[in-house]
């Protein structure tokens, strides 16, 4: 038997509620006709006692069986392999034994999931009427009784198979019709879906009930021949099933894959109609996930997935479909029902993150894991499901581009996809070409003019568009591995200049920015090392920058990371120190050797009292703390003068010179070194007194041959 499903409500004056009565006073009188005649003529078996007694089991035994049957949209449903035994009553037994072995086992089911009376009311009326149409097309091609048939023999058969069709129309055309009615609309392809899902599906076992009752009527010993088709039939299913859960979900985890996800939310976007909940769908990457896979081995990389995976799910209702979609991203797919959709999306996914907090242990150590989550929301950023996981996909970049968290996807920062797409593919063959380069930036000691070092800026000769600047690739490298490969070619090639400048006799320090993927990366040491002892370069002259936003992203692990490189004799500095934030909580932390004010707050030094208070108070802290400062972003020569008058240690900017080329720098640093720092540390020393706070020092100078003010700002490299 099956069950309609049909979630029948309270029947009203409805075209629903006038169908259901329809259907229950329609099947009354011949329910209580059939049940009257039996009771009035119980010994009126028609057909042999054994037989009838033997499909009577096949019943009982069918309806303690179920399949799960898998349809072709993958849906599911309950089919007991009563079905072949009761349409063969059909024909063997009276009407009112046939009725009751169809109904008593449904309508005890019914009641014992505690449904709602309307639902086993109508199912009762549903059946009636199905054995009813099929008993009155047998009786009359076969020409027996409507009531009693008196025998089967060879010639029945073929009535059999018309009444077996009989009964499987009317089944299932009272469910398809009560389920277009509940859903108030009916759609012709999903009908014929249903209709051709049940022909194939329902349909054999119905199909098989003149055969089973013509080979039990011939002889009970040919009873297996018959039950080896419905074994077949529950073994079949039961394949089917498992194939379309190992099809449908992750092997790894047990979650649902990709394929189940994006089948979930098609069913669900066609589901929704006007005014119905907000779907909201979720990209979960996890940060440094190839590190941890790398460092620790695929085994462990498995290990974080499954723990991952169950913590997910944990945190989610069984009315929320979370999936593994491949490698370290999951998605979560949700109906929002609030009147803020986008706030309880948010509050979804910080539950999700929340979840993540706890380390996890893995072959023995203890992992911190985080994650990027991307939000987007149907209908409001798409309509389709490939559209809305693309959306939810971009959202989640856009959040690992600010360092991790949640972010929700922004249509205005969605421009030129296509043509980022293009060129992180062509970044690879840069990398691969040799096409990237690094320009340093001079940093010169603010007394004496002397060039100290230099900052190493990576730039990309692009075959087609030329010179490419940091900002035009960087942040697209840094939502990819590419970041890390690219890094380690500007370490080289900064390190390997260090060399020539000492063989040149000149001891400049170079200055490398490193990405949030480099502080959890635990062989980053290592790698450094090693490229310091290939070129012979030492440690002390390599710099590393990191911001405090790329620190506390994964605190515990870069704070582990940075200590191991300033071990190995690498100095550490703070880069755009005063932007980030616990600023002061994690220099008390950090093993660092150098602190960088942000060009904010010296562009604005000059005329900004609030900007000049800042720089101060960071230059005393950096030396309270036995730290060099670095004023960064001078452009002009009043700020040059106003930082050495606070005891700023080091500049950077364009009042010195732009970044330059490797040979063009060389060539840069011996006019610098022959001429022109002389005279401008000549004309600093001649300046007229300022005043700085309440201190009155060095003043301006007179007009110098130096470089003018850009409003160009330099953007960070790798």
């Amino acid at each position: 038997m099956t069950d309609t499903g049909s979630g029948v409500a309270h029947p009203r004056v409805t075209p629903l509620g006038l169908f259901v009565a329809g259907v229950i006073v329609a099947a009354l009188p011949i329910l209580v006709w059939s049940l009257a005649a039996l009771l009035l003529q119980p010994r009126q078996f028609g057909v042999d006692r054994l037989v009838i007694i033997f499909l009577l089991l096949g019943v009982i035994i069918g309806e303690l069986t179920s399949v799960e049957v898998v349809l072709q949209d993958s849906r599911t449903y309950l089919m007991t392999l009563s079905t072949t035994f009761i349409v063969a009553l059909i024909f063997a037994a009276p009407l009112g034994l046939v009725i009751l072995a169809q109904c008593v086992p449904l309508l005890i089911d019914d009641l014992k999931q505690g449904r709602h009376w309307s639902r086993p009311v109508f199912n009762l009326g549903q059946y009636v009427l199905a054995v009813a149409a099929g008993r009155w097309i047998f009786s009359l091609v076969a020409h027996q009784s409507f009531f009693v048939p008196e025998h089967f023999q060879r010639d029945d058969v073929g009535p059999a198979i018309l009444a077996s069709g009989a009964y499987f129309l009317v089944n299932n055309g009272l469910v398809v019709t009560v389920i277009a009615l509940a859903s108030r609309r009916i759609e012709g392809a999903r009908l014929w879906i249903d209709v051709r899902q049940n022909i194939t599906t329902w349909g054999p076992m119905v199909a098989m009930a003149p055969i089973c009752l013509a080979v039990t009527n011939f002889s009970l010993w040919l009873v297996p021949l018959v039950l080896m088709p419905v074994i077949a039939v529950h073994q079949i299913s039961k394949l089917a099933l498992e194939h379309r859960h190992s099809a449908q979900h992750d092997a790894l985890t047990g979650l649902p894959n990709r394929s189940f996800f994006l089948l979930q939310l098609d069913r669900m976007l066609a589901e929704k109609a006007a005014g119905e909940p907000v779907l909201g769908v979720m990209f979960i990457d996890l940060d440094h996930f190839k590190e941890i896979n790398d460092t620790l081995g695929h085994e462990a990389g498995d290990a974080l997935i499954c723990d991952i995976g169950r913590r997910l799910r944990s945190a989610m209702t069984d009315d929320v479909t979370v999936a593994r979609l491949g490698g370290d991203e999951f998605a979560v797919l949700t109906r929002l029902s609030s009147a803020d959709p986008l706030t309880e999306a948010s509050d979804l996914a910080g539950k999700l993150t929340a979840t993540l907090d706890d380390p996890v242990s893995v072959a023995g150590i203890r992992l911190e894991v985080r994650a990027s989550i991307g939000i987007a929301l149907a209908p409001q950023h798409a309509r389709s499901s490939a559209d809305l996981l693309a959306k939810a996909d971009i959202a989640m970049y856009l959040a690992k581009g600010n360092g991790g968290g949640v972010a929700v996807y922004d249509p205005s920062k969605d421009e030129n996809t296509t043509e980022r797409l293009l060129l992180l593919t062509q970044l690879h063959d840069a990398l691969a070409d040799d096409q990237l380069t690094v320009y340093y930036q001079p940093k010169c000691d603010v007394r004496s003019g002397r060039v100290v070092g230099a900052e190493a800026l990576v730039r990309w000769q692009h075959p087609h568009r030329g010179l490419l600047g940091a900002d035009q690739f960087i942040p697209i490298a840094e939502t990819t591995e590419l970041i890390t490969q690219l890094t380690l070619v500007v370490l080289e090639q900064a390190i390997s200049r260090t060399r020539v400048w000492l063989d040149q006799g000149r001891h400049l320090g170079v200055a490398v920015n490193l990405s949030v993927r480099h502080l959890a990366d635990v062989r980053l040491p290592e790698q450094v090392d090693s490229l310091l002892k290939r070129y012979c370069v030492p440690p002390a002259l390599l710099t590393l920058e990191v911001t405090e936003n790329t620190v506390m992203t994964d605190p515990h692990r870069a704070v582990a990371v940075l200590a191991m490189l300033r071990a190995g004799g690498v100095r550490i500095a703070i880069d755009d120190y005063g932007t980030g934030y616990s600023s002061l909580a994690y220099l008390k932390r950090l093993s660092v050797d150098e602190l960088k004010i942000d060009r904010s707050f010296i562009t604005g030094m000059t005329s900004d009292d609030n900007d000049q208070i800042i720089v101060r108070s960071t230059i005393d802290l950096g030396h309270n703390l036995g730290l060099r400062v670095v004023a960064e972003g001078v452009e002009d020569i009043e700020s040059w003068r106003h930082l050495q008058v606070l005891g700023c240690d080091v500049i950077q900017g364009f009042t010195v010179q732009a970044p330059l080329s490797a040979t063009e720098f060389d060539a840069w640093l011996t006019d610098w070194e022959s001429h022109r720092r002389e005279h401008v540390v000549g004309g600093l020393a001649g300046a007229r007194p300022v005043t700085v706070g309440t201190v009155e020092r060095l003043g301006a100078p007179t007009p110098l041959p130096i470089r003018e003010s850009r409003d160009a700002r330099e953007e960070k490299p790798a």
